[in-house]
Parts: C-alpha cells; structure tokens; sequence
C-alpha cells in the first residue's frame, strides 16, 4: 500500500492534470459549464427542502430539524463515497489504453474518480452552510463554530474513499460483475448509514442500531451531522473509529491493488 501512495504522491501533477480533464469532459458542451457544480446542490437542497416543509410536514422529528439541512448534511459525503466507487471501479476497463503504457501508473485512474468527485463535493459545501447559516438565522440551532473541524473530516474521510476506489477498480478488472454487485452493497449500506434518521430514532430496535452503528461509514457521517448540522465537535470516539476505518480500507484497497497490479495490464 505504501507504493500505491508513493505513486501517487510522484505523479500529483499528472493526477491534477488528469482531475481537471475529467472535470472539464463532464460540462463541455453545457451552457452553465462548471456552475452545475453549484446549481445541482442548490436545486437538490431546494427540492428536499419544498418536499419536507410544505409537501409533505413529519411530526416531531427528535433532533432533526430542519429535516432538508439534516438529510443533506449526511447525504452529499455519500454522494461523493458512492460516485467515486462506482466511477473508480470502472476507471481501469473504461482507460485500458492508457495502463498498456508502461510510464502510466494504473492507480492514478481511480484516484481520477475520487477527487473529480470531490470537486463535487466541495463546491456543495458553500451551499450547505449557507443553509445552515440561514437556519440559525431563523432560530434553529444548527452548525456554528464546529465547523472548523469540516477539513478534518474530509481529510480522514478521502483515505477510506480513495481505498474503496483503488480495491473496486483492481477487482472489476477480473470480474466485470463487481460494480453491479457493489452497486447493490452500496444501496442496502445507504439504509443501514443514519442519513434518513437518527441513530436515536432507531435505538428502540436494538438489532438493527448495531448493525447501523457498525456499519463502517456510519463514524464519518455522524461526523459531518455533528459538525454541519448539530454544531458540535466530533468526540474523541469518533475521530479514533474514522481513522481505524480509513486506514483499514486504504490498507485493503491499496493492498488488492498491489497484489493485483501485475494482471491489470494483461486483463484490461
């Protein structure tokens, strides 16, 4: 795992290069270009927040009010975990030709998918505490100094990602079947992360509060709920399980694609 990131750290000026074609491909032809990047979260939060205000009105929601800021303050890092993997998985098959060059170094095509998407991420971001600086102006008590801690999170949170990219881009090589697979594991994951709820609001079931509790991405959406949207650091217990599980699927991605590197060029 340590030479995938050395690669990575060696080639940053072609993975930026690489990054902004990939940014660049995605909006050409399109009147708003690189503005979509602002106008998708906008119209996303603007939609969620008609449907949950004034189409349809929950009751008490138990410390997820406003429900709009709630939801996408989880929802969009899943966005980009999800984008990424299912982008990442198929970045060596979609890019042969370019890991048949002997100077090209495989990993940086996932890693193309992660910070594309990232981009993505980042420019939701201003949108989101936006949102949250107008809740608090209408009373509601939500983000605040906490986020401050934002980068970190991120930076904790890009590891596992990047991880996830790399080991589902060196398993679909050899088995085409891994992004439909993968895209189902995500789907199911997505309900059992407390995106749609609380983890209070689901204590009662203790069965299934400890498979959504164990669940690996649940630690970093907490994280973001807490520093985005409930305006409190994440506690030390948070912090320690985000970094366990970064480093353990960075560890594994970047592993499996070490181990699987000599095939890649031959099967892609």
């Amino acid at each position: 795992m340590f030479r995938v990131a050395f690669q990575i750290f060696r080639f940053r000026g072609l993975l930026a290069t690489l990054t902004s074609r990939e940014l660049k491909a995605r909006y050409r032809g399109s009147v708003l270009g690189f503005l979509w990047s602002l106008a998708n979260p906008l119209l996303l939060l603007a939609v969620y927040t008609f449907v949950f205000s004034v189409v349809f009105k929950p009751g008490d929601r138990g410390g997820m009010t406003p429900y709009a800021l709630f939801l996408v303050s989880g929802l969009f890092p899943w966005i980009w975990t999800q984008a990424s993997a299912l982008e990442g998985s198929m970045s060596l098959l979609a890019n042969s030709g370019l890991i048949r060059k002997a100077v090209f170094p495989a990993e940086l095509l996932p890693m193309v998918a992660v910070l594309s998407n990232l981009v993505h991420f980042l420019f939701a971001l201003p949108i989101v505490i936006t949102a949250i600086l107008a809740g608090r102006i209408l009373g509601y008590p939500v983000g605040g100094i906490s986020l401050v801690a934002l980068p970190a999170v991120v930076l904790l949170h890009l590891p596992m990602v990047s991880g996830l990219a790399l080991g589902a881009a060196a398993l679909t090589v050899h088995f085409k079947d891994v992004r439909d697979l993968l895209s189902n594991l995500l789907t199911l994951l997505f309900f059992l992360t407390p995106i749609l709820f609380s983890l209070d609001s689901i204590r009662h079931l203790a069965p299934i509060w400890w498979a959504v509790r164990l669940n690996p991405f649940t630690p970093f959406i907490l994280a973001y709920q807490d520093v985005l949207f409930r305006g409190q650091i994440p506690d030390p217990l948070l912090w320690t399980q985000m970094a366990l599980v970064s480093l353990v699927l960075w560890a594994f991605g970047a592993g499996l694609f070490e181990r699987l590197r000599e095939t890649l060029v031959e099967v892609a």
